[in-house]
């Protein structure tokens, strides 16, 4: 049995690691298993009470998602290195 990450289920019809984007399931995208072509949508009216809670909690943490992209963002402006200095020429000898 391969171990699931967070924020991934197994599909329910080839059982390949799923990914489960809360974006998606707060908008009622579809879901899509790369592996057979599954498309899942969350039951909104049915989950009402999950989806309202999922989206407070979504919400409520918005800066700390938004500080931890921040963190792990490449620096877009590395440091330039400074190149050596030219060596001074020798004059030809008489």
């Amino acid at each position: 049995m391969t171990a699931i990450q967070p924020g991934m289920i197994p599909c329910p019809s080839c059982s390949r690691p799923l990914a489960l984007p809360i974006e998606s399931v707060l908008t009622g995208r579809a879901i899509v298993c790369a592996g057979c072509g599954l498309e899942l949508t969350a039951q909104r009216e049915a989950s009402r009470d999950a989806m309202d809670a999922l989206g407070n909690w979504y919400e409520e943490t918005a800066s700390a998602r938004k500080a931890a992209a921040s963190a792990q963002a490449p620096d877009t402006n590395p440091p330039v290195a400074t190149p050596p200095a030219p060596k001074p020429r020798r004059r030809p000898r008489r």
